[in-house]
């Protein structure tokens, strides 16, 4: 017997011996884990004085999918008076999948058992149901038919019409034809819903009366038809959807755009789509063009649109729909032709649009790339707009014209460099000059990982609020209106202040907590308290701590140290010399928010340009920052330190291994991996290591870790440990490493059980079960056997079983 099967074993007298708890439990593992041995025990479960002992039951055979548990379902659904375990067992047959299950399918689907009761108001036969009827057509049951279309039929019955059409479609011959028909004769919500049924069904005899059915008088019928023969690849009807381009109705033609995109995303016919949809860019919906333009975008090649296209989106540009006019900016930007750049310009310019639109149209001139004395004028002019989205996206068009050479009669000599522009911004050189007094802004720009110049536009990303926007949400299908007047004109200075992701984490519950504008009272000194109130005032000081730091961190700013912020974020993943001594010089400036971003930055550089060596220019700022900064400062530095892979920083970051902040400590704790994994060799990259550190120090530090009381800590010091563990001489250790994370998966309630237990499948199964096979026997509460059982679980499951479990 393998340790499988003994786990296996263990489980299933549980199932005899433990409690209503740990019967659940056990039935549940053996389920994901397809216990075959099992199945017995679990009929048995099927009839236990506890309710949910026996849905754990159920579900677990049906998981199991032994066949010779059918007739004890079909057995309890026909007398078990629990609705929740009838559901259960109906579920449990229709994943098992055999004849006899049909009849009894069939009748609960129709009949409602009397036996059942009703919860308050929920009548627990309309999820036997649904059960029943998913289940009739996951079989395919032809004689199924005529029972699914009486349930629709019944005007009493529960409303699970799409359900039924769903299951229609999985019956080949008479669930098909039974979808035929309603496309053809039913109401307006039927042909609606069959079309995308027969659009689900995957049969290719259903595209001639999908194709038919575009001729349908109901708008809604003919989008959905257009949307069906999409979803079965119908590539032939191809030219029939680009006549419905014509359609009407606003919300036919846009799924029919919709349509023809996914069709020709699999075939060449992409020319033929963008001769059909270019004249739309015209059309007098304005969610047409939003969608035509959207389209054009990814199928165009460079410089492709004539001038009457290229006009048409032009006067998109100041729609009132926010998507429209993004996406003639976007539309605009990849077709890169240089006669757009004077209406882009003009959009950047024009103060009563949409913040977001005229980001749009500041980062389409950096992409059409040309570099000039007016795009430099008026990206310098964007860089001290009130809109930090539109600031934000002139510091990244300048940096994608860098590599761009000057055309025109400009010379590269008689133009400043953009990059040069960037860099002095950053350094607080460059004089901002706005014309009008600067606008009360959300700075909600977060630090983000992924270079800017690869972000893709996200509509909700650093939005200033119209006043049509403020205190109301927007419906389903509901478009966004720009506002008609630009928002109100406030003082200077009225900037919030471009925060931290992790202050942003923390904000909320700083202020929710104790009000972050309000002084709170200090402890009395040398007062002699009761253990509870020590560690209450602990929590309050802690708090009022955060608080204090969240509210620097949202001080009102200025435009210029906002600008040199941003600046920082768009040097990201620049590998050339003059980028990277900027980030150094941010490192060292008096800001402390600006030397938190190029910390950031400057690990975020280093993990994507791993051997970078003018990064290491830095080396010595963060370490003394390391040391000496705020808390926010101490973490960027303790992950650049291990993204820079110099092991002369695993000193300094032991020395911080146990600080009081638990953020720092399990950041400290990736970067001591990183760069016992990953860190140079220092006699190669020439770097000053003057006491090495080995890899088996890290594990025994890592290994005391486990006990640390914040459990972000534990498991990130159980993750390092068993990346350690494949370091060449530190498998001996395995044996006593097992023993530790097994301990560490009982610490907090259990929470990290199931993470342990696939830590320990990576490090050794057999001797991992052995051990945890030895503490279900000796541990004292059903609790702790639920950890050690999930633990066991995830030591024997399969990616089958686990994406089984998932579903």
């Amino acid at each position: 017997m393998n340790m499988k099967e003994k786990t296996e074993q263990s489980l299933t007298d549980l199932l005899k011996t433990g409690d209503e708890a740990d019967r659940c439990y056990a039935a549940r593992t053996l389920g994901t884990l397809g216990s075959r041995s099992a199945v017995e025990a679990l009929i048995k479960q099927l009839t236990d004085e506890d309710i949910d002992a026996c849905v754990d039951a159920a579900e677990a055979l049906g998981r199991i999918g032994d066949t010779h548990a059918v007739p004890a379902l079909i057995k309890s659904l026909e007398n078990e008076e629990s609705g929740e375990v009838c559901t259960a067992v109906t579920i449990a047959l229709g994943q098992l999948g055999t004849d006899d299950a049909i009849p009894i399918l069939k009748k609960v689907a129709v009949d409602r058992p009397e036996r059942i009761e009703w919860e308050d108001d929920w009548d627990r036969w309309w999820d036997i149901q649904l059960a029943a009827v998913e289940a009739l057509g996951k079989f395919g049951v032809e004689d199924a038919t005529s029972t699914l279309l009486q349930i629709m039929e019944d005007e009493i019955s529960q409303d699970i019409d799409p359900e039924i059409f769903a299951a229609l479609a999985n019956i080949k011959v008479s669930g098909i034809t039974a979808l035929l028909d309603l496309l053809e004769n039913g109401s307006i919500m039927q042909r609606r819903r069959a079309a995308r049924a027969l659009g689900h069904s995957g049969n290719p005899e259903v595209t001639k009366p999908l194709g038919q059915a575009l001729r349908d008088e109901s708008p809604e019928v003919r989008a959905a038809v257009a949307t069906a023969l999409a979803d079965i690849d119908a590539h032939r009807y191809l030219p029939a959807l680009l006549l419905l381009l014509r359609d009407p109705e606003d919300d036919v033609r846009s799924a029919s755009i919709e349509a023809c995109n996914r069709l020709t995303e699999s075939s060449s016919a992409d020319n033929d789509i963008i001769a059909e949809i270019t004249p739309l860019l015209s059309d007098p919906s304005s969610l047409v063009r939003a969608i035509v333009a959207t389209t054009l975008s990814s199928l165009i090649p460079p410089r492709s649109l004539d001038e009457e296209s290229l006009a048409a989106v032009a006067d998109s540009l100041t729609d009132k729909t926010y998507d429209t006019a993004a996406s003639a900016c976007d539309l605009l930007g990849v077709n890169g032709d240089p006669a757009s750049l004077d209406v882009l310009i003009a959009t950047v310019r024009n103060k009563g649009l949409y913040g977001m639109v005229r980001r749009q149209a500041t980062l389409a001139i950096g992409r059409i790339g040309i570099l000039n004395a007016d795009t430099i004028d008026l990206l310098k002019e964007a860089i001290a707009d009130r809109e930090q989205p539109v600031r934000l996206a002139a510091l990244d068009a300048l940096t994608a014209l860098d590599a761009i050479p000057a055309t025109g009669e400009e010379t590269a000599e008689s133009l400043q460099r953009p990059l040069d522009i960037v860099l002095a911004a950053i350094a607080g050189e460059l004089e901002l000059s706005s014309q009008e007094t600067p606008q009360k802004i959300s700075q909600a720009v977060e630090f983000d990982p992924t270079p800017i110049k690869e972000q893709q536009r996200k509509a909700e990303d650093t939005t200033t609020e119209t006043p049509e926007a403020q205190g109301s949400e927007l419906a389903e299908g509901e478009s966004l209106v720009l506002p008609e007047t630009p928002g109100r004109v406030v003082e200077p200075g009225e900037v919030n202040a471009a925060i931290s992701t992790l202050d942003a984490i923390a904000l909320d519950n700083a202020e929710i907590a104790f009000g972050v504008h309000e002084a709170l009272p200090e402890p009395e000194a040398e007062v002699e308290t009761e253990q509870e109130i020590e560690d209450f005032l602990e929590v309050v000081e802690e708090n009022k701590r955060v608080g204090e730091r969240m509210t620097r961190g949202r001080r009102k700013i200025s435009i210029e140290d906002d600008v040199r912020r941003l600046g920082v974020r768009v040097l990201i993943g620049n590998t050339d010399d003059a980028s990277v001594e900027g980030l150094i010089q941010a490192l060292n400036a008096d800001d402390g928010v600006l030397r938190y971003e190029a910390a950031l930055a400057i690990a975020e550089t280093a993990r994507l340009h791993p051997g970078l060596r003018s990064l290491m220019n830095a080396f010595g700022s963060l370490t003394t920052q390391l040391g000496l900064g705020d808390e926010d400062q101490r973490v960027a530095c303790a992950r650049a330190l291990g993204l820079l892979h110099n092991k002369a920083a695993m000193l300094p970051l032991l020395d911080i291994l146990n600080d009081p902040q638990t953020t720092l400590r399990t950041e400290t704790i990736s970067a001591l991996v990183e760069l016992s994994i990953n860190g140079d060799d220092p006699d190669i990259a020439g770097h000053m290591v003057i006491k090495p550190v080995s890899p088996k120090t890290i594990l025994r530090k890592l290994s005391s870790a486990l006990e640390d009381g914040e459990f972000n800590v534990r498991m990130a010091a159980a993750k390092g440990i068993v990346q350690l563990l494949n370091l060449e001489g530190l498998g001996e250790s395995k044996t006593e490493i097992v023993e530790q994370l097994i301990d560490t998966g009982f610490l907090g309630a259990g929470a990290q059980a199931r993470n342990i237990g696939k830590l320990l499948r990576s490090i050794d199964i057999q001797g991992s079960a052995e051990r945890l096979l030895s503490q279900l026997d000796t541990v004292d509460s059903s609790a702790e056997r639920r950890f050690v059982i999930e633990m066991l679980e995830e030591l024997f499951i399969s990616s089958n079983d686990r994406s089984q479990q998932a579903a």
